[in-house]
């Protein structure tokens, strides 16, 4: 039997065929006693199945699945869960962010240059004393 053949009665079993699709199965159909047989087996199993499985499942399937699926009890603090949410989200960038942090402190602090330390690290004595020296009443 040509496989050609075959994959159109399969195909004309689940979508509609084109015209000439349908009249070249239509023309095997009539040659072939065979590809007849097939066919109607192959509709009697669809059928079958079809029948079936509405009988396969007992009473009341979809809540009994439905309450495995869903969770069966509430946390018991629903901002620890928040939290312990965010927490996971964010880890990530707060790691990024601290390396991106460090690596810019050490290449400023090896190329002097670009930023002065003592700007950096500590106040002069100028802004020191205009500090004092500010009433505070």
């Amino acid at each position: 039997m040509d496989t050609g053949i075959l994959k159109l009665l399969y195909r004309s079993l689940d979508s509609p065929l084109k015209k000439k699709e349908r009249l070249r199965l239509d023309r095997a159909l009539e040659e072939s006693e065979e590809l007849r047989q097939l066919r109607s087996e192959l509709v009697a199993m669809r059928q079958a199945i079809t029948e079936g499985a509405v009988r396969s499942f007992r009473p009341q399937f979809v809540e009994r699945t439905m309450s495995r699926i869903q969770p069966t009890r509430s946390p018991a603090n629903k901002w620890d869960v928040l939290l312990g949410a965010y927490r996971t989200a964010f880890r990530f960038v707060a790691i990024v962010g601290l390396i991106i942090i460090a690596v810019l402190i050490s290449y400023n602090i090896a190329h002097k240059d670009l930023l002065p330390q003592d700007a950096i690290f500590y106040a002069s004595d100028l802004t020191i004393g205009k500090l004092l020296q500010m009433p505070v009443f």
